[in-house]
C-alpha cells in the first residue's frame, strides 16, 4: 500500500490512459469531419516530444504534459472514427447471414442477422411458422422490406436501448412476417464468432445428452459456456440480489480460475528459461481455446486480453508492474473499440481487477492463518471484499441495490463455479468416447448445480439481503466516492493536506444532498411518457406522485420499469395509480377526475382516447391546459380543432405502417405547445403556482435534470 505512488510512477500507460479515454468520451461531442483536425494535432504535439526526452528533471516535466494532449486528440480521434452512425435503408430484398441461435419469443423468433449489402448488423424479429426455426449461425436468409432506424423512447431515467445497440454496431431492425423471408438451402458462411458459436451449441447438447436437465441444464450452460439465454429471469434476480450475478457470465473470474489453477499445476516449468515460455504459451492456448468455445463474447475476450498482457509481462519481467499491464490491455481494447468504456462489464472488469490487486494484499495481512484450509477461505473473502469495494459506485449506479451477504454468496458459490466449471470440461472430453462415464461424471455436475441454486435462494432469503432504491445523483455519487479515496489515502499516508481535502469534500457533499432534497420537497410537474397506444402520465408533488393510465392490464407491475427508476431518482415516497374508466369519477383537494378529465391543483387536462374523440368541434370541449391524443390509429382532428387550440396538445398515438403520424402538419410544426411523444419521446410540464391555480412553468421534452 505504502508503495502505492511508486508503482503509479512506473507505470507510463496509466498517464496514457486516463487522457485517451477523456478524449474518447468528448469525442461524443464533435460532429465527424472534425477527426481529422484532432489527428492533425495529436501529430502535430507528438513531434514536439523528442525535443524533451532528457533526463533534466524539467523537461521530463515538459514531456509528460505533452503527452497529455497527444492521447486527448487521439482519443477525440478514435471516437469519432469507429463511431458507427446508421443510414436510412431502402425498402427492397435484402439477402443476410444468422449471427446468432434465434432467440424464441411469443410470437416470434428474434435474431442478429448480418446484411451481405451494406455489410451493417440489425435486429430481426421472425414470424413464427408452424414448423420450429432450426437455423444456426452463418445460415443465410432472404427477405424484403425496409430496416427501420432503433428510436429513443425518450422517457425518464430510463435504460438507453438506442444508446447500446449503436455502441454494438446495431442501428436497426425490422419485423418480417411469414411470406416476408426465407432461409435459403445453401452452405452457412459463418465467420470466426459464429462458428465458435456452433461449436458451443456442439457442447452444449453433450450436457443434455448425457442426462443434464432443466434449471440446473440452464445454469451450468451460463456458469461454464456463458449461455445464459434460457436461464429464468427468476433465477437471474436471485443472483443479482445476492451479490454473485458475475458467475453467470463468461468473464474475469472464469479466466480467472482457468489461470490460476493452469499457473498453479505448471509452475514447476518455472524452473527453466524455456519453461517459463512454454508456460506462457500453454496459458495463453487455454485462455483463447476457452474464449473461441464461449462464444467469443465481449466480456470473455477482454478477459482473456487482460489476462494475456498479465501473463506476457510476468514472463518477459518478472517483477513487472500489474498497474501498468492492466493499464496496457485497456488501452489496446479501447484503440479497436473505443465505445467499450461505456461497456458496464468494461467498467466492472477493470475496477474489480484494480482494486483487487491494490487492496486485497492490505486486507488479507490484516489476519494470520497458519492452518491451509483456514487461510485459503481467507483468501476467497478478502479477494471478493477488496473487488467489492472498487465496484461499489458502479453497483448503485447501474443496478441501485447492494447485496449486504456478498461475503456469505461468494463463499459458497465460488469454489462451486470452480467444480462446475472443470467437472463441464471432464464431460466434454470424455463423453464422446465413454458415454457411460460422461453420465457419471454429469450426476456429480447435477449435484453441483442444484447446491448452487440452493445457496444462492438460501442468502436470498436471509434478512436485509439487499438494500434497494439506492439511486444517488451521478454529482453525489462522485462527491462520495471522491471522499472515500482521499479520506483512505490520509489513513494510510497520514497527510494533513489530504485529511482537509476529503473534509472540504464532504462538506461539499451534503450541501449538494441537502440542496437536492429541498428540490424534490418543491418539485412539481406533469410527465406524458412515451408508450404507444396506452396512457402513463406522472403527477407529482413534492415526494409524492399519482400514476394515470388507461388500460385494466396496466398494473404496477406491467408499469415498473417506467414507474421505479422515475420514483427513484425522483425520491417519492408515497405514490398510486389510477386506472381511467369512462365510469370512474374522484375528488381530493387537489386532485379530481372524471372519466378521462382531470384537474390537478388547477391544471386541467383531458386525455382523449379512441372512445372519446368523435364530435370534432371545440365547444364540446371546455378550455383546457393540456390534452392528450391516446390510442390507436385515431382519425386526425379536424383544421378548426386544431386551429382554436390554445393549450399543449400531446400525442401519445401509435400508427400501424399503413397509416403514418404527418409529422408535417404546419399546426404542429407552427405551434410551440405541440409535442409527439413517438417523435420526441416523453414531455415534461413544470408548474408554479400563481393566483389562478398552478400553470406551466416550462415545458418541452424530458431531459434529465
Amino acid at each position: 500500500m505504502s508503495s502505492l505512488s511508486d508503482k503509479l510512477q512506473s507505470a507510463p500507460f496509466i498517464r496514457l490512459l486516463v487522457p485517451f479515454i477523456t478524449g474518447i468520451v468528448l469525442g461524443d461531442l464533435f460532429r465527424p469531419e472534425f477527426k481529422w483536425l484532432f489527428l492533425c494535432l495529436s501529430i502535430c504535439c507528438s513531434l514536439l516530444l523528442p525535443f524533451f526526452i532528457t533526463i533534466s528533471f524539467k523537461r521530463a516535466t515538459v514531456f509528460g504534459l505533452i503527452q497529455v494532449p497527444v492521447f486527448l486528440f487521439l482519443g477525440l480521434f478514435f471516437s469519432i472514427d469507429l463511431r458507427y452512425v446508421p443510414r436510412q435503408l431502402e425498402d427492397k430484398e435484402y439477402f443476410a447471414v444468422i449471427v446468432e441461435y434465434p432467440l424464441e419469443k411469443e410470437k416470434s423468433n428474434r435474431a442478429i442477422i448480418r446484411l451481405l449489402e451494406p455489410k451493417i448488423k440489425i435486429l430481426a424479429y421472425f414470424e413464427k411458422k408452424e414448423a420450429p426455426l432450426l437455423v444456426e449461425p452463418g445460415s443465410v436468409v432472404w427477405f424484403k422490406g425496409k430496416p427501420e432506424l432503433l428510436q429513443k423512447t425518450g422517457n425518464p431515467f430510463e435504460f438507453d436501448y438506442q444508446a447500446y445497440a449503436i455502441r454494438n454496431q446495431i442501428g436497426h431492425r425490422i419485423f418480417l412476417k411469414n411470406s416476408a423471408y426465407h432461409f435459403l438451402n445453401v452452405k452457412p458462411i459463418p465467420n470466426l464468432q459464429e462458428e465458435s458459436l456452433i461449436i458451443r451449441d456442439r457442447l452444449l447438447n453433450i450436457l443434455e445428452k448425457c442426462g443434464l436437465k432443466g434449471e440446473v441444464l440452464h445454469l451450468v450452460s451460463a456458469v461454464s459456456l456463458g449461455a445464459r439465454e434460457e436461464l429464468e429471469a427468476e433465477t437471474t434476480q436471485s443472483f443479482s440480489k445476492t451479490g454473485v450475478t458475475h458467475v453467470l457470465a463468461v468473464s474475469g473470474m472464469n479466466v480467472a480460475i482457468i489461470f490460476v489453477v493452469l499457473e498453479l499445476f505448471l509452475r514447476f516449468l518455472n524452473r527453466k528459461k524455456w519453461g517459463i515460455l512454454l508456460q506462457t504459451a500453454i496459458i495463453i492456448v487455454a485462455v483463447w481455446g476457452y474464449a473461441l468455445i464461449t462464444g467469443l463474447s465481449a466480456s470473455v475476450l477482454r478477459a482473456a486480453a487482460m489476462f494475456t498482457f498479465i501473463v506476457v509481462g510476468k514472463s518477459l519481467e518478472r517483477n513487472a508492474n500489474i498497474y501498468n499491464t492492466l493499464a496496457a490491455s485497456a488501452f489496446v481494447l479501447l484503440c479497436y473499440t473505443p465505445s467499450l468504456v461505456y461497456d458496464v462489464g468494461f467498467q466492472l472488469s477493470y475496477a474489480a481487477v484494480f482494486s483487487i490487486v491494490y487492496f486485497h494484499p492490505f486486507i488479507y495481512g490484516l489476519v494470520y492463518c497458519k492452518y491451509w484450509v483456514i487461510d485459503q477461505i481467507w483468501i476467497m473473502l478478502t479477494v471478493s471484499m477488496a473487488a467489492q469495494i472498487g465496484t461499489i459506485p458502479f453497483l448503485l449506479h447501474y443496478f441501485h441495490q447492494f447485496p449486504t451477504w456478498f461475503l456469505l454468496a461468494n463463499l459458497m458459490v465460488i469454489p462451486l463455479v470452480t467444480v462446475i466449471l472443470y467437472l463441464s470440461f471432464i464431460v466434454f472430453a470424455v463423453a464422446p468416447i465413454i458415454p457411460f462415464l460422461g453420465i457419471l461424471m454429469t450426476k456429480v455436475l447435477d449435484w453441483a448445480g442444484q447446491g448452487m441454486l440452493f445457496s444462492v435462494h438460501f442468502v436470498e432469503r436471509l434478512p436485509y439481503s439487499v438494500i434497494e432504491g439506492l439511486y444517488p445523483s451521478d454529482l453525489l455519487l462522485f462527491l462520495f466516492v471522491l471522499f472515500a479515496i482521499l479520506f483512505t489515502a490520509f489513513l494510510f499516508y497520514k497527510n494533513r493536506y489530504l485529511l482537509t481535502a476529503s473534509l472540504i469534500t464532504l462538506i461539499f457533499f451534503f450541501i449538494i444532498k441537502d440542496i437536492s432534497t429541498y428540490a424534490r420537497l418543491n418539485q412539481q410537474e406533469v410527465i406524458v411518457f412515451n408508450l404507444p397506444g396506452k396512457s402513463l402520465i406522472a403527477l407529482t408533488s413534492g415526494c409524492e406522485t399519482i400514476w394515470l393510465t388507461s388500460g385494466q392490464g396496466n398494473t404496477a407491475k406491467t408499469l415498473k420499469p417506467y414507474i421505479k427508476p422515475y420514483e427513484g431518482y425522483r425520491g417519492i415516497s408515497k405514490s398510486s395509480i389510477i386506472c381511467l374508466t369512462d365510469s370512474i369519477c374522484i375528488k381530493k383537494p387537489q386532485f379530481a377526475c372524471m372519466a378521462n378529465f382531470i384537474n390537478f391543483k388547477g391544471f386541467t387536462f383531458s386525455i382523449l382516447n379512441d372512445r372519446k374523440v368523435k364530435p370534432y368541434k371545440t365547444e364540446v370541449y371546455p378550455q383546457y391546459d393540456l390534452i392528450i391524443l391516446a390510442g390507436r390509429n385515431q382519425p386526425k382532428f379536424d383544421k378548426n380543432f386544431q386551429s382554436d387550440l390554445s393549450s399543449f396538445l400531446i400525442d401519445c398515438r401509435s400508427y400501424s405502417p399503413s397509416h403514418e403520424p404527418d409529422i408535417s402538419n404546419p399546426v404542429r410544426t407552427e405551434a410551440p405547445k405541440n409535442f409527439n411523444t413517438t417523435v420526441g419521446g416523453a414531455v415534461q410540464i413544470k408548474l408554479c403556482k400563481t393566483a389562478e391555480g398552478y400553470r406551466a412553468k416550462s415545458y418541452g421534452y424530458f431531459t434529465s435534470d
